[in-house]
């Protein structure tokens, strides 16, 4: 039986991945790299660390592309705003006893403005983020502390994500994985190739089809 829910945030519950591109490629090019966006795109949900290795930029230039994204996305936070159904979804598993977490290769910097468009302070239980694990997604890390945390087993928990990263972090815990299509990177087949045991339009169809007591 689900005692708690891990959620992803960008591209889950906020529409920050497109945002997160476009800082991440203007911090490319400030350093001397283009990268397509679409490339980007479909890297965010990792940890920036994994990001800029798979992209293979060098140690100094990474630390300088890490910093510039984080102070070019800044200025782009307040642009994003919660999915649909986002804080309907979350309200309505608190109510029904769900123990609410956040597991995401977010910033701590970046949290304070998702938790005040979603109004979740008073609903999480606690959030579990890069800061708090030697290695974000698509790692385990982030998951496997958030399983210790919260003091349930594996498959006492579901997670909610949008990204094949999700999928692999999770399933290496041995936490199922429901994905929404709000992150915009994958599609359908991609994702229940991956291992998505469902896939939802948005959060609002998650609630609408009974998540995660009942799987679409």
């Amino acid at each position: 039986m689900i005692q708690a829910v891990f959620f992803d945030i960008d591209g889950t519950l906020m529409d920050t991945n497109y945002l997160h591109v476009e800082a991440w490629s203007d911090a490319f090019e400030k350093i001397g790299r283009t990268i397509p966006r679409r490339e980007i795109h479909r890297e965010v949900g990792k940890s920036g660390k994994k990001m800029l290795q798979d992209f293979h930029i060098d140690e100094d230039d990474a630390k300088k592309a890490d910093k510039l994204h984080s102070k070019l996305y800044k200025n782009l936070q307040r642009k994003g705003k919660p999915l649909p159904g986002a804080c309907d979804l979350i309200a309505a598993l608190k109510d029904r006893g769900l123990s609410i977490w956040f597991a995401t290769s977010a910033k701590p910097e970046e949290l304070e403005h998702t938790m005040k468009e979603l109004g979740a302070e008073d609903l999480t239980d606690m959030i579990v983020s890069s800061a708090d694990v030697e290695e974000g997604k698509p790692e385990p890390d982030v998951f496997q502390l958030a399983l210790e945390r919260a003091g349930v087993a594996a498959d006492e928990a579901i997670a909610l994500g949008d990204t094949i990263w999700d999928i692999e972090a999770a399933e290496r815990t041995g936490i199922k994985t429901a994905v929404v299509l709000t992150g915009g990177a994958f599609g359908r087949e991609e994702l229940e190739k991956a291992g998505a045991v469902a896939v939802y339009r948005d959060c609002a169809d998650a609630l609408k089809s009974g998540f995660p007591a009942k799987l679409k």
